[in-house]
């Protein structure tokens, strides 16, 4: 028999979750190191009752924060994973609880994932009742700065005993109500690259007595074009963006340039898809170099692996979120070439990320826009289905 905690039942811990969402959100915080959401989110958890509760998972200058909660019986050790880091924006929600730090916004939802894995915190305070053990993890440091990597290697699954993980984000484009799953891979290798042509720079009007790194440069943006459309089967989806040339200066336009760099982003699923890609870039930008008579420096970085959400798993909370909100608020939902660093906990135990909706009447901006708030109508809804999958996971 399924395990059933309905958006009903959550609704008294929702509320505070949504008080301190607004608190969290006043005062965001860029990074690894997050004193005063950690603090936050401490007091919290103290409030609750809480007990087991571990502060810097992750390291020193990590403020990666561990609760955990045992029930009355045996059973699997369950993680549930919220980000709580922000962004550099200016937030333009015009809300009483907007940021009160200039250039720095809650403007991915973070907020909203703490407070939503608060409530279920409150929530299982108050009903013990249960088999095996949830761990509820805050991790700081998604947005580019593997925050979940870090807790990874300072032992979060040994030090927990965590069996499998499961993890929710806010997403604006389904309607509040609604969760989305994704089997396989949900989220794409998230990698970047620096490239420097370096030539010989000279006068504009004698480019026979220089080596125009510049021309080098805007080959190689252009062939590395024949990547996708011609090293990579067309069954599998793949993105090389160049986003910045940096050369020469405005006022030197008769001036050719000693150097060129390009700086951009790839984004695959599959490895040996990433692997081509990589060999790719480095054989064009070599050759096209050697076709210009310079020297080349090839720069390529692996950030964010790909996101891979076990097919069973997946099917597994689908069922239970089925029972739990009703075969229409239950989406098929498509991947993204987005990054997410709760590919590094799904990389060390398997489990399932999915969507939350966001949408209505006043909630209409997309993630990482100036005006995005979350949306704490969401709030018990996420905190229902992602309690629900884990209670039933960890009584499995």
């Amino acid at each position: 028999m399924t395990i059933l905690v309905s958006p009903k039942d959550m609704e008294e811990s929702a509320q505070i979750g949504a008080h301190i969402r607004h608190l969290i959100h006043q005062e965001p915080e860029i990074g690894l190191y997050l004193p005063k959401t950690q603090e936050k989110i401490k007091l919290a958890l103290d409030s609750f009752g809480l007990d087991d509760v571990h502060l810097f998972v992750g390291g020193p200058n990590v403020t990666g924060v561990v609760a955990v909660i045992r029930g009355h019986t045996k059973g699997k050790t369950i993680g549930l994973r919220a980000d709580s880091d922000a962004l550099p924006l200016e937030e333009q929600t015009g809300m009483a609880w907007s940021s009160t730090f200039n250039g720095k916004m809650h403007a991915c939802g973070h907020d909203g994932h703490v407070s939503t894995l608060l409530a279920i915190c409150h929530y299982l305070s108050k009903h013990r009742d249960f088999a095996g053990t949830i761990v509820a993890i805050f991790q700081p440091g998604e947005e580019g700065f593997a925050g979940a990597k870090y807790m990874i290697e300072d032992g979060l699954v040994e030090k927990f005993g965590i069996e499998e993980f499961y993890a929710l984000h806010a997403e604006p484009s389904l309607n509040v109500g609604e969760v989305g799953f994704v089997p396989g891979y949900a989220t794409a290798n998230a990698d970047k690259y620096e490239i420097t042509f370096v030539g010989k720079g000279g006068h504009g009007s004698r480019p026979h007595m220089a080596k125009d790194p510049l021309v080098a440069a805007c080959q190689c943006v252009l062939a590395f074009q024949t990547i996708i459309s011609r090293s990579i089967d067309p069954a599998n989806a793949a993105v090389v963006s160049t986003g910045c040339i940096n050369s020469g200066f405005a006022d030197g336009c008769s001036v050719v340039p000693n150097e060129a760099k390009i700086y951009g982003t790839t984004r695959s699923y599959e490895s040996d898809v990433q692997e081509t890609i990589i060999r790719r870039m480095e054989q064009i930008s070599k050759g096209i170099a050697l076709a210009n008579d310079m020297e080349v420096k090839f720069d390529y970085t692996k950030l964010y692996p790909a996101m891979y959400n076990n097919p069973e798993l997946v099917e597994k909370a689908k069922q239970y979120a089925t029972e739990l909100l009703g075969a229409d608020k239950v989406i098929e939902w498509k991947r993204t070439a987005g990054g997410e660093d709760f590919s590094f906990m799904l990389l060390a135990k398997p489990g399932c990320l999915f969507r939350l909706g966001m949408k209505d009447d006043t909630h209409c901006s997309g993630v990482h826009h100036p005006k995005f708030d979350f949306n704490d109508k969401a709030i018990a809804t996420g905190a229902a289905c992602l309690l629900t999958i884990a209670l039933n996971r960890a009584a499995s």
